[in-house]
C-alpha cells in the first residue's frame, strides 16, 4: 500500500544531474527536473542547532479550581425526597408566574406598577437595604417582580450573592428575595449567571457547616437554596445525596 505513494505520478525522462541550475528553466519538463534534483540535495532529516540558552523554560500555569458544595452534617442534611418535593414545587411555582407573565403581556390580564421607588441597578448598597425590608413596601411580590427586566434580576442577584459570601449569613427577608428572584429567572443561564448561583450554593454550605447553631429557618432556607441551584439549574455536582 505504502509503496503505491512512492511512485512517481507522472514521467519526466532522464534526469542530467549537470543541469545549470543558475539558468531559468526552458520548459514545464525542465522545471520539473530542477525540482527533483533539488529534492535528492536534501536531506531526510533536518535538525536544527539551537543554543538552550535562548529557549525559555515554560511556566506553570495556576489554575485555581473551584470547589463543590462543604458536605453537610450528616443531621442537617436534607432528604432526597424533601429535595424533590422542593424541586417539583419550585417548578410548579415558576410556571404559574410565566404564564401570568404572558397574559399580561397579551392583554388578558391588567397589571398595574407597584408604589414603591426601585433602586439604581447599579447601587449596590442600596438594593441590599432594599432587599433587607427596611421598607414595608420593599417586598416581592409579583407585582414588584414583573418590573424587572432579566438584567436587573441577574444584577440584584449578584447583589444578593457577594452579600452572603462576605457577611456569611441570610436573613429571612433576603433569603426571600433570593428565591423570588430565582423563580423568575430565565433559562438557559448565561455563563457568568451559573457562576453566580454556584457561587451561592457554596456559599450557603459553607454557612450551614459552620459551628455555630442554625434556627429551623435559616437551615431550611440554606438547604432550599443548594438544591434549587443543584437539582433545578442542573448544577449536580453541588447536589446533597
Amino acid at each position: 500500500m505504502m509503496d503505491c505513494l512512492k511512485q512517481p505520478a507522472f514521467l519526466v525522462g532522464d534526469i542530467d544531474e549537470d543541469i545549470n541550475l543558475s539558468l531559468p528553466p526552458s520548459s514545464g519538463e525542465d522545471y520539473i527536473k530542477r525540482v527533483v534534483i533539488e529534492a535528492r540535495q536534501c536531506a531526510d532529516v533536518v535538525v536544527a542547532d539551537l543554543d538552550p540558552s535562548c529557549v525559555k523554560k515554560p511556566t506553570k500555569a495556576y489554575v485555581e479550581t473551584l470547589a463543590g458544595c462543604v458536605e453537610a452534617p450528616e443531621n442537617l442534611r436534607p432528604t432526597v425526597e424533601w429535595q424533590q418535593y422542593q424541586v417539583s414545587d419550585f417548578s410548579k411555582l415558576r410556571l404559574y408566574v410565566s404564564q401570568l407573565k404572558d397574559e399580561i403581556l397579551v392583554g388578558k390580564r391588567k397589571w398595574r406598577p407597584p408604589d414603591i421607588q426601585l433602586p439604581d441597578v447599579d447601587d449596590y448598597d442600596a438594593w441590599i437595604n432594599f432587599c433587607s425590608g427596611g421598607d414595608e413596601k420593599a417586598k416581592p411580590t409579583l407585582n414588584t417582580l414583573f418590573c424587572f427586566n432579566q438584567s436587573n434580576v441577574e444584577q440584584v442577584l449578584e447583589y444578593l450573592v457577594q452579600f452572603v459570601e462576605t457577611e456569611r449569613r441570610i436573613e429571612y427577608k433576603r433569603g426571600q428575595w433570593i428565591y423570588a428572584l430565582l423563580v423568575i429567572l430565565e433559562q438557559p443561564l448565561q455563563p457568568d449567571t451559573c457562576s453566580c448561583l454556584r457561587s451561592l450554593a457554596r456559599a450557603c454550605s459553607v454557612i450551614r457547616a459552620d459551628s455555630r447553631e442554625l434556627d429551623a429557618q435559616e437551615l431550611g432556607a440554606l438547604n432550599l437554596i443548594i438544591c434549587l441551584v443543584a437539582r433545578y439549574f442542573r448544577q449536580w455536582d453541588l447536589a446533597d445525596p
